[in-house]
């Protein structure tokens, strides 16, 4: 008892994170004249190393070392306060690196999530329960097995590193980026389940993640929604002691999202499974069990104690962790009711007679339509229905086989994919592609997109949310009379969806309309003036009913994949009914699938 109040007494510890690829000489001289034990006399602050690094120890930091942040021009040196004696350091990424503080516990039978903004070691945290990162605990030349485990004494995670340091566990790990699955892979999707297939669950896991008709298809002609399902079936049909899987949902639309999270459990049986996640509906339906993961991106994260899906998911929201007594956020997430405008007066930019275009395997018609001034224009429906075709044939790209769009139009456009393929800094993309746009697309862009931190950063150093968020802002930044961004929410996090929608709506003020392709329910019903349904059977033919109110694209969406949703009393999110249930049952008679 002594010793928690002692603990409970010291002062909050401080970290100072450097990006050394930033420290320029400038900022070398900032932090050695204004650090404050430097300029005390004690010479214990700010210093650079034989090789040139500037470092600090750690046990030097102070919360006034904060003066040398702010004169920092570039956010090479962040201060940050530390959890004091919250968890263990598991992890330390070099001198001033980013920490991580404590490890989900996998538990045989449950299926545990992980929650938390990027960049606060949710990744890290499944490397290193995946075998694929060994924890130095801080340690600069790394530290041995046996103190690792020690660490970790008396919780649920000390013999799962027992198991894994003895050889006596095996862990099947999905990373983030399955985009890159065919530069790995390049045979048929039968072939690779084969080749993975170590437990006689292939036929099982392609029934329940409804693979039978790719089986004879190449990698390299897998579309995002399509490699994710492959992905998962390959990881789950290995014969593993625990399945770790990193953001399994991006890329599939939302009957796809509710298949994998209900396969989850039956598929591994009673082996551990743990999953990382942005979006809400997916953990809700999935997991047991929730570990929220918060801290300052980029500087250090800490895993909370695990706690129930619904309250896990809540607590982050409201960002206070009840049992643990933390703030996490200074705001809860607002989950905004949809704001109200009005768009049908408005002149169109774009109309169409019914389309048709056929292709040897594809055909899409749509109803007759138009796209309007100053709205977001959202595009709901499965994957494989022609959502992007039908951009294509607006932006004069594919011609069609019957029908006509009036309207000469400009179409900047968002893909799928955003490929780190540029060889050159996020400020020389930017100035390469869209040229000097001043003070428009400062305001405009830059800064809501919050550009500024990436702008002397490699393209090909960027993570899968970084990436993102530079390709929604360079698709905006083009001069163009319409927009389309296909899929602007993968590998975005919570707080980054919320800022895209709100961003979005004042950016299409200005005029230009924007076509948004997404399957995060909450962020098309927020983000959207009109919806365009698209119904059918994916992959053979598509039918694109015309723009319509948010309410009944949404209700007519949903009855499409059969699922219902419900707002949650406390935070007010989306969460999906369980089929057959009363609830479920009562809002399809009623026609109101989705309760907003």
């Amino acid at each position: 008892m002594g010793d928690e109040r002692s603990r409970a007494a010291r002062k909050d510890r401080y970290a100072a994170v450097i990006d050394q690829e930033k420290v320029t000489d400038e900022v070398r001289d900032v932090a050695l004249k204004y650090d404050p034990l430097n300029r005390s006399g004690r010479q214990e602050g700010f210093h650079v190393t034989a090789d040139g690094e500037l470092h600090i120890d750690d046990d030097r930091v102070i919360e006034e070392h904060r003066i040398v942040e702010h004169r920092i021009p570039n956010d090479a040196i962040k201060i940050v306060r530390l959890p004091a004696e919250r968890g263990r350091l598991v992890h330390q990424y070099g001198q001033n690196g980013f920490r991580l503080y404590g490890l989900p516990t996998p538990v045989e039978g449950r299926v545990v999530g992980l929650l938390g903004p990027n960049g606060v070691g949710k990744s890290t945290a499944l490397r290193v329960l995946a075998g694929l990162l060994k924890p130095n605990l801080g340690a600069s030349d790394g530290a041995e097995w046996d103190a690792i485990v020690r660490a970790f004494r008396g919780t649920g995670v000390q013999r799962y590193l027992e198991d894994l340091r003895d050889g006596d566990l095996r862990a099947a790990y999905k990373p983030q980026r399955v985009d890159r699955l065919p530069g790995r892979y390049e045979g048929t999707v039968g072939d690779l389940l084969e080749a993975r297939d170590e437990r006689g669950s292939r036929a099982t896991a392609v029934e329940r993640l409804e693979l039978g008709g790719l089986l004879g298809r190449r990698t390299d002609e897998l579309s995002g929604g399509e490699l994710q399902r492959v992905a998962i079936a390959a990881t789950l049909v290995a014969d593993a002691d625990a399945y770790l899987l990193d953001e399994p949902s991006s890329y599939l639309d939302v009957g796809q999202r509710l298949t994998v999270a209900r396969a989850l459990s039956p598929l591994a049986g009673a082996r551990r499974v743990l999953v990382v996640d942005h979006d809400l509906v997916t953990l809700d339906v999935a997991c047991d069990d929730v570990d929220v993961v918060y801290g300052d991106p980029g500087g250090f994260g800490v895993v909370s104690r695990p706690l129930s899906a619904r309250r896990g998911i809540n607590q982050f929201l409201t960002g206070y962790l009840r049992s643990e007594n933390v703030r996490i956020r200074e705001d809860a997430v607002d989950f905004l009711r949809r704001p109200g405008r009005r768009v049908s007066d408005e002149e169109p930019v774009v109309e169409f007679s019914p389309l048709a275009a056929s292709f040897p395997s594809f055909s899409l018609r749509t109803e007759a339509g138009a796209v309007r001034r100053g709205e977001v224009l959202g595009i709901f429906g499965r994957n494989g229905l022609g959502k992007t075709t039908f951009a294509k044939l607006l932006a004069g790209a594919i011609e069609p086989d019957d029908g006509e769009v009036a309207g000469d139009v400009r179409v900047s456009y968002k893909p799928q994919h955003v490929e780190p393929s540029y060889d050159g800094t996020i400020r020389e993309l930017f100035e390469e592609a869209v040229g000097d746009r001043g003070r428009a697309f400062e305001t405009g862009v830059r800064r809501p997109f919050d550009l500024e931190p990436l702008l002397d950063r490699d393209v090909g150093r960027l993570s899968g949310g970084e990436l993102q968020r530079v390709g929604v802002a360079l698709a905006l930044a083009r001069r163009a009379d319409m927009y389309l961004l296909d899929e602007p929410s993968a590998y975005l996090d919570v707080d980054g969806r919320t800022s895209l929608a709100t961003h979005l709506r004042a950016f299409v003020e200005e005029g230009a309309p924007c076509l948004v392709i997404d399957h995060d329910l909450l962020l098309l019903h927020y983000v959207s003036d009109r919806a365009m349904v698209f119904e059918g059977t994916p992959g053979e033919r598509g039918i694109a009913r015309s723009p319509e109110s948010v309410r009944r694209g949404t209700n007519r969406f949903l009855k499409t994949v059969d699922v219902t949703f419900r707002r949650d009393p406390n935070t007010g999110r989306p969460r999906a009914n369980d089929p057959g249930s009363r609830k479920d049952r009562e809002q399809k008679r009623s026609g109101d699938y989705y309760v907003a």
